[in-house]
């Protein structure tokens, strides 16, 4: 599952809450809502932090 995979979801949680007519199935959608999108976020900092720093223009490597 991807980072955009993640925020689809998100995304379509959202549109289903506006949607709804039970409040309760309203907050429950919203709330899988942020979390779909807290788990795209952690996807990408995972992924930021494991990515390979960059070369320096002396060829050293540069933290991130």
């Amino acid at each position: 599952m991807t980072k955009d995979d993640c925020r689809a979801n998100a995304l379509k949680c959202y549109r289903i809450a506006q949607k709804a007519a039970d409040r309760d199935v309203r907050r429950t959608l919203f709330d899988l809502a942020v979390q779909w999108r807290e788990l795209a976020d952690q996807i990408e900092r995972l992924r930021w932090e494991r990515a390979p720093a960059p070369p320096l223009t002396d060829g050293r490597t540069a933290l991130h």
